[in-house]
């Protein structure tokens, strides 16, 4: 399905072949998306004929594993681009897609070597597209990164009482997420006390500080990405911190709700503007974003987006408030639309947990 959709597009633009590689010290998610390989390689897929993997020989066993496609080996004394070309010799290329946003300099100096007097087109946008719609495998991916993301949380509160600053807590989660056999989807955000009015606040070897503490974090499993925020209470809220986490997930709660195929990313941007009233003005971040091979992907709940919801898509919803230089408030779940349902992935209770200190 994923290399049809790839095809389609090809025939429909008259572009003869995608290009898409990964050299040995990085990893192309689009040449993962499509073949399930993780290494140094080339994936070429023309518009008319069969994909093929091109990997060097020390690869050649593990890509045979992993990949769904055909896999060619590559004479170690050729360039992988030139072992490229020399494979597409007998077809008449002429227009050959790429994603600019994945080539380094030098390495579209080498493929404009090998490819002579071809044209080049960029297919980043096109293929950002096809991965917002997520496949069942896909979404069985993302669930099960939901659920392991919502136990680590879940064990960090238990025994929050036991961890003492900041980056106490950052490297509780990296510790689980590992023991769990994922990685971090991002460098969790730990903020604490006036920190919390910070959005993206790094940790700090700090003393954990009383009244609000954003926690925001998500691993990723078997390359799927997950992200979740649940905003502690150290020491007991007075009746206005109460009142307002209440109202931010009163907001939250009626945004999910609101969530259908079809509907506009940027009205439900609105709609939590809406409800955030006079407190819209310390709502300082898109709404929410796409997730899946890439902690940020489509759709964007934002002001200006032009996404619409879609069946199989996941996709974050985050609201959140912050009071310079006092204090911040963000709760953010992961939600899945399939079947005309909607589907809150993150498990972590969201009532206002009060920690002592």
């Amino acid at each position: 399905m994923k290399i049809k959709k790839m095809q389609d597009f090809l025939k429909n633009n008259n572009i003869d072949i995608a290009l898409f590689y990964a050299l040995s010290n990085s990893i192309d998610i689009n040449m993962y998306y499509f073949t399930g390989y993780r290494g140094k390689g080339c994936l070429i897929i023309p518009k008319n004929a069969v994909p093929f993997l091109l990997v060097p020989l020390m690869e050649y066993e593990r890509a045979q594993k992993s990949s769904r496609i055909k896999v060619i080996k590559w004479e170690k004394e050729k360039k992988l681009f030139e072992a490229a070309a020399l494979c597409l010799k007998r077809d008449k290329i002429r227009k050959i897609g790429i994603c600019y946003s994945s080539f380094t300099l030098a390495a579209y100096k080498s493929l404009r070597k090998f490819f002579r007097k071809r044209k080049f087109r960029d297919i980043t946008k096109h293929i950002i597209q096809i991965r917002k719609i997520k496949t069942e495998k896909e979404i069985s991916l993302v669930r099960k990164s939901a659920e392991i993301t919502s136990t680590v949380l879940e064990e960090c509160i238990k025994k929050f009482n036991k961890l003492k600053t900041e980056k106490d807590v950052e490297a509780f989660l990296h510790k689980e997420t590992i023991n769990k056999g994922c990685t971090l989807a991002f460098p969790p955000i730990v903020a604490s006390g006036s920190s919390s009015s910070m959005p993206h606040c790094d940790p700090k070897k700090v003393k954990l500080k009383k009244g609000f503490c954003i926690i925001d974090f998500g691993v990723v499993y078997r390359g799927y990405h997950s992200d979740i925020t649940r905003t502690i209470h150290i020491g007991r809220p007075v009746k206005k911190e109460a009142g307002y986490y209440s109202m931010l997930l009163d907001v939250q709660e009626a945004v999910i709700g609101c969530i259908s195929p079809g509907k506009k990313c940027k009205d439900i941007y609105e709609k939590a503007v809406h409800l955030l009233k006079d407190c819209s003005k310390n709502f300082t971040h898109g709404l929410g974003h796409g997730i899946g091979l890439q902690i940020h992907e489509l759709p964007n709940l934002t002001p200006n987006s032009e996404d619409i919801i879609m069946d199989n898509m996941a996709f974050t919803v985050e609201p959140g408030i912050y009071f310079p230089g006092k204090f911040g408030i963000r709760i953010e779940d992961d939600i899945l639309v399939a079947k005309n349902k909607v589907e809150v992935l993150t498990k972590v209770p969201k009532k206002l947990i009060i920690k002592g200190r």
